[in-house]
């Protein structure tokens, strides 16, 4: 009998101890997948929200409607709306009142062109962040006072060495127009905070990008050495989260000409030309970040996905044959590779692709129904219903149309 109770006890503590190691590693995908949105890796992102919310227990309810948000923050960016309105919705499920799963919601809303939608999900999302306390109504037309404002306050918290509080101070005047020279003292600032914890020994060196009207305006700062390849690249990042493209592509070669080998900056710099249309220029450094690291799997991605744009069909799929080669256990190139061949109307070889994506993440709805519409076009009726069922199920908003015309024409087997 004793022999039987440790036994119970030892497989409950076995079974306790699995779910909290299950917890720990959904958190864990959900960190990762955070870090990796923040450095714009947003495919990586996904993929890691993703692992994240089939491991969630049921006390981690927010923290998975949490997860949930921030897949559809990822998708929004990365243009699947739909994926994002779907993401947003199961969110709300969990927690109706989650302020920014209404205003992911809105925003895939007003991209995909229903305004009436969008306008209610932005109206409850100002109402909720009202009665938590967090509304900040913005004027819609600015005036320069109010910029001069807040570039003044954080000027004279940095002559008091109060960096902090000048960074927040430059931040609400870039949130309001972003400029060269608000981004000048900000940098300013931050180099300022870092290197006040230096020993004394180690004097103070300005950033050399300081225009000469911040240093008149700052009095008792001179010039020193330039900036270091950190600190180039970072204001290269945000150059380019502001839109900034041109000035982007300059931070990013200074980085390139200090180091020829940083793969990360070849990668943004790549992003870049694609952005201002500079496409063979992005396509060379694509290359050049595959030829670097074969294992970098988003430069696959939006090398792919340019081929795309540009109706380079052919050469997507050999590209994505190649990634695939080289990252055989990456769903996302296998999914890449699929919308590739039905581009080209290659369905047999799509449902490979997509079929072998699933393999490695079954839990990827969009998968399953471009999986379904490739057996749809190959009058592979009952097998397309299975899918598109398997993609509802997971959360997927499927077309009510195809749905009616696949059950009309799959048989019961």
């Amino acid at each position: 009998m004793k022999i039987l109770k440790k036994t119970i006890l030892l497989v409950m503590f076995s079974l306790l101890l699995s779910n909290l190691c299950i917890a720990q590693e959904a958190e864990e995908h959900f960190k990762r997948g955070v870090g990796y949105f923040e450095t714009r890796l947003i495919n990586k992102a996904i993929a890691e929200f993703k692992k994240a919310l089939p491991l969630f227990k049921e006390d981690q309810k927010q923290m998975k409607a949490e997860t949930y948000v921030t897949l559809a923050n990822a998708y929004n960016r990365k243009g699947i709306h739909k994926a994002a309105i779907t993401a947003c919705k199961k969110a709300m499920e969990i927690d109706p009142n989650l302020a920014n799963a209404h205003y992911n919601l809105g925003f895939a809303y007003r991209e995909e062109g229903n305004d009436e939608l969008a306008k209610q999900e932005f109206a409850l999302y100002d109402e909720l962040l009202k009665q938590e306390g967090e509304y900040i109504e913005i004027p819609e037309k600015p005036t320069s006072e109010e910029i001069d404002k807040y570039i003044t306050l954080g000027d004279n918290y940095f002559k008091e060495g109060k960096f902090d509080e000048s960074i927040a101070e430059y931040k609400k005047a870039l949130e309001i127009k972003p400029r060269d020279d608000i981004l000048n003292k900000l940098g300013q600032a931050h180099q300022q905070k870092r290197l006040a914890g230096k020993p004394e020994e180690q004097p103070a060196k300005i950033d050399t990008f300081t225009s000469k009207k911040t240093l008149d305006e700052m009095p008792g700062l001179e010039r020193e050495q330039e900036l270091s390849i950190e600190e180039l690249y970072d204001r290269g990042i945000s150059y380019y989260d502001k839109g900034m493209i041109d000035k982007a592509i300059e931070e990013f070669k200074e980085v390139l000409e200090l180091d020829p080998d940083d793969i990360e900056t070849h990668y943004h710099l790549g992003n870049a030309y694609a952005d201002k249309e500079m496409f063979d220029e992005a396509i060379s450094i694509y290359k050049k970040v595959i030829e670097k690291n074969p294992e970098f799997i988003d430069a696959y991605l939006s090398l792919s996905t340019l081929y795309l744009d540009m109706d380079m069909v052919d050469e997507a799929i050999s590209l994505c044959n190649q990634a695939i080669s080289a990252n055989p256990d990456d769903s996302f190139l296998c999914f890449h590779l699929g919308e590739a061949y039905v581009r080209n109307e290659q369905y047999e070889e799509a449902i490979t692709a997509f079929n072998k994506a699933i393999s490695i993440n079954p839990m990827d709805p969009e998968t399953q129904y471009r999986l379904a519409e490739s057996y749809y076009e190959t009058k592979q009726y009952n097998m397309a219903l299975k899918h598109a069922t398997q993609a509802e199920e997971l959360g997927y908003i499927t077309d009510p149309t195809f749905m009616i015309d696949l059950k009309k024409n799959a048989t019961t087997e």
